[in-house]
């Protein structure tokens, strides 16, 4: 397994899925993941959740509406996505600003996570944005974690 650090979170692929803090014994950096992961694979109602900038979050309705789902189903879309945190399904909360779950490691590490990206404000969400497609994947998801775009020289 394939594993790089996020904030207070580890990532590990295994050749097919992400998962939230695995055992981990081959280490490498966010930008070498991101670019094993076969991310423009993944459903194309997830790529949507890059368009989420880290500091924000969208709703379940919100979403539900980008992408032509109910909001019930944008649950379930989120929990079967192959790739938490580089498609950043701890980005969506209720409607009321509660968390809800994340099926990468449990509300804690979705806490965590938004903790780290600057997008709680007293404990509850502080920017909420409708999700949109996005054009070009890598770059977005590249953006979404904070990392260069660019080639280093």
């Amino acid at each position: 397994m394939l594993c790089a650090s996020y904030g207070p979170v580890a990532v590990g692929f295994d050749g097919e899925r992400l998962y939230v803090n695995p055992r981990c014994t081959s280490w490498t950096t966010l930008e070498r993941l991101v670019n094993a992961v076969p991310i423009e694979k993944a459903d194309k109602r997830l790529l949507y959740l890059l368009s989420v900038p880290r500091g924000a979050v969208t709703t379940y309705s919100l979403y539900a509406e980008a992408v032509g789902v109910s909001p019930r189903q944008v649950g379930r879309l989120m929990a079967s996505n192959p790739y938490p945190v580089l498609l950043p399904c701890h980005r969506v909360v209720y409607n009321n600003g509660g968390l809800g779950g994340y099926s990468g490691g449990g509300v804690e590490v979705k806490r965590a996570l938004l903790e780290y990206e600057g997008a709680l404000c007293g404990g509850k969400p502080c920017r909420i944005v409708k999700p949109h497609d996005v054009d070009d994947v890598v770059s977005a998801v590249m953006k979404s974690l904070g990392l260069s775009t660019t080639s280093p020289t």
